[in-house]
C-alpha cells in the first residue's frame, strides 16, 4: 500500500478529453476520475480551433473521442495539436472500432541516413484484393 507520502508526492497526468459522443465520452469521464495518478480536463467539444484551449491548459495527453464518424476530423484536429504541440500526444478512441489511435509527433535530425531508417522501420503493408493489410493481420 502506498503511504500517505507516497500520494502527496505522486505525479498527475493531465488529460484533455475531447468529444462529441456523450456516451463514450461519460464513461471515460467516470473511469478516469477514478485513478489517482489523472488530472482530467473535460470533456469539452470537439472543435476545429482547439489548439487555443491545449495551450491554456497544457495537458500532457489530449484524448479525443468519437462515434466512429469522423475519422478525417479528428485526424485533422490531431494534426493541428501536433503542429503547434509537438510534445503532447493524441490519443483517438471510436466506439465503432475496437482499436486506439495514438499520434504523436518525433523529431529527427535531418540526415538522409536518418530519414532512410525512418522509412525501413515503418511495418510493410499488402495489397490483397484492393485491401491494404499489415503482416500482423
Amino acid at each position: 500500500m502506498l503511504g500517505f507520502d507516497k500520494l502527496k508526492s505522486m505525479k498527475k497526468r493531465h488529460v484533455l478529453l475531447l468529444g462529441e459522443e456523450h456516451i463514450l465520452g461519460e464513461s471515460l469521464e467516470k473511469l478516469l476520475k477514478s485513478f489517482s495518478d489523472i488530472h482530467l480536463s473535460g470533456p469539452k467539444p470537439l472543435r476545429d480551433d482547439i489548439s487555443d484551449h491545449v495551450a491554456k491548459i497544457k495537458p500532457d495527453v489530449v484524448l479525443i473521442t468519437d462515434a466512429g464518424d469522423q475519422q478525417n476530423r479528428v485526424a485533422s484536429i490531431a494534426a493541428k495539436i501536433l503542429d503547434r504541440f509537438p510534445n503532447i500526444p493524441v490519443i483517438h478512441s471510436s466506439l465503432s472500432r475496437n482499436v486506439v489511435r495514438i499520434y504523436s509527433s518525433h523529431e529527427l535530425p535531418a540526415r538522409s541516413a536518418d530519414l532512410i531508417d525512418a522509412i525501413r522501420s515503418i511495418p510493410v503493408k499488402e495489397i490483397i484484393d484492393g485491401e491494404v493489410t499489415s503482416p500482423e493481420n
